[in-house]
């Protein structure tokens, strides 16, 4: 007979299963939070480049140019400041965009106000239909914030706290005391008649006692 082989032991031997490395699990922002985020610094960085375009102007041209005390300009100033070179057209652009957006430049455009020139002198003045431009570019005021329903009446006196609660203690005990009921009247008390065998002896009070039993039954 033929003897079939045996499987050898390297053939039954069981190879361990060789795990994946893991891979670490990192959360990713959404595409919507990171372009809100890029828009974000992007405005930042757009204003910063528009204070300090402002900053420049001010202190290459302080006659004509203030942050704090501004005037209306020229017409026509941009073309002046680049024909003057002594800054760039983007930085002259950005810098008066941004001046002349500012409240107090638009405060100041009132009718008839003098415009300056690069050299601080008068050049022109504020037209009526002007000034009303401005103003219609300035911010609306502000709403005053209504005020809380639930917030405590002030007293004639000008207390802020309000005028003072009612006692409550005072109050409680009065209606304690409407409730209560009457108090009881105590009941007459009924004498006791004296003891007629009291300062007798026990065969006397026997013998008398007897005696009081006999008569009730004659």
């Amino acid at each position: 007979m033929n003897q079939q082989n045996e499987p050898t032991s390297e053939n039954n031997t069981i190879k361990p299963e060789v795990e994946a490395p893991a891979v670490a699990a990192t959360e990713s922002a959404t595409p919507v939070a990171n372009e809100a985020a890029a828009a974000e610094r992007k405005k930042a960085k757009s204003r910063a480049a528009n204070r300090a375009a402002v900053q420049l102007l001010c202190e290459t041209y302080p006659q004509t140019f203030s942050i704090a005390e501004p005037k209306p300009l020229k017409i026509g100033i941009q073309e002046e400041l680049i024909a003057d070179g002594k800054l760039s057209q983007n930085k002259i652009k950005r810098g008066l965009a941004s001046y002349v957006r500012a409240y107090a430049y638009l405060r100041s455009q009132t009718d008839g106000a003098a415009r300056i020139n690069l050299l601080g002198e008068a050049d022109g003045a504020v037209t009526a239909d002007e000034a009303a431009h401005a103003v219609g570019k300035l911010p609306a005021p502000r709403e005053p914030k209504p005020r809380n329903k639930n917030a405590r009446p002030a007293s004639k006196s000008g207390d802020k706290r309000g005028a003072r609660r009612p006692n409550k203690t005072a109050k409680h005990a009065q209606q304690r005391q409407a409730h209560a009921k009457p108090a009881r009247q105590g009941q007459p008390k009924v004498e006791k008649a004296d003891n007629p065998f009291q300062g007798l002896d026990e065969g006397q009070r026997m013998a008398s006692k007897l005696d009081l039993l006999l008569s009730k039954h004659k």
